[in-house]
């Protein structure tokens, strides 16, 4: 894939906008492709801890992103500023995925309800989880959906915005020798076309 990118769209950037991803493969990425910035993410902790009063933490995330080793070391490098209670979100994703039809609002609700009941009691109370993670690129589409089951105090965070400012920082000097492609939007899957044309359409 990252091949491809590189020779039929010459991309001067490249972004794994996934967690789980990020922790499998970033390190072959940029060790075979070292002339590209390869930009990863991983679940928005430090931030978190940042601004959480109680210290104790939620991350919500796939169950691949929790047992990797990359977020493993983020969760121990700043075990002793916060406590984290970390949830498998196991389906969401996909669900949000499929989710293309606004009438599969009320099913997502229900099931972003359940993981939060699943994490433990939220509030802004000594004890209690006052901070939010949203460990996964795709939940901040529902991101009304978790502020619904959470209540309107406690902090919810993703890593978009700091990504967003990397890649700027990181692409802006190699602006000047990249083709241009007139602010075209090129959308590529893996999957069957119809289904990114539907889930684009629904979530973006």
């Amino acid at each position: 894939i990252t091949q491809q990118l590189i020779d039929q769209h010459h991309i001067k950037a490249m972004v794994i906008a996934c967690n789980t991803a990020t922790a499998a493969a970033i390190q072959i990425l940029r060790t075979e492709y070292p002339g590209v910035p390869i930009i990863g993410v991983e679940p928005a902790l430090k931030p978190a801890v940042a601004i959480s009063q109680t210290k104790r933490i939620a991350v919500l995330a796939t169950r691949g992103t929790l047992q990797s080793a990359k977020f493993l070391a983020l969760r121990a490098s700043l075990a002793d500023q916060a406590a984290f209670v970390c949830t498998p979100c196991d389906g969401l994703a996909d669900m949000i995925e499929r989710s293309t039809d606004v009438h599969d609002a009320a099913h997502l609700v229900a099931a972003c309800a359940s993981f939060i009941r699943a994490t433990g009691q939220f509030g802004m109370q000594s004890g209690e989880i006052d901070t939010l993670v949203l460990g996964c690129t795709h939940y901040p589409l529902v991101q009304s959906a978790f502020r619904q089951a959470v209540g309107d105090a406690v902090h919810i965070v993703d890593n978009g915005l700091a990504v967003a400012k990397r890649v700027a920082a990181l692409a802006a000097p190699a602006s000047a020798t990249a083709p241009s492609l007139d602010d075209k939007l090129v959308w590529l899957s893996s999957d069957a076309h119809h289904r990114l044309a539907q889930a684009a359409a629904r979530w973006l």
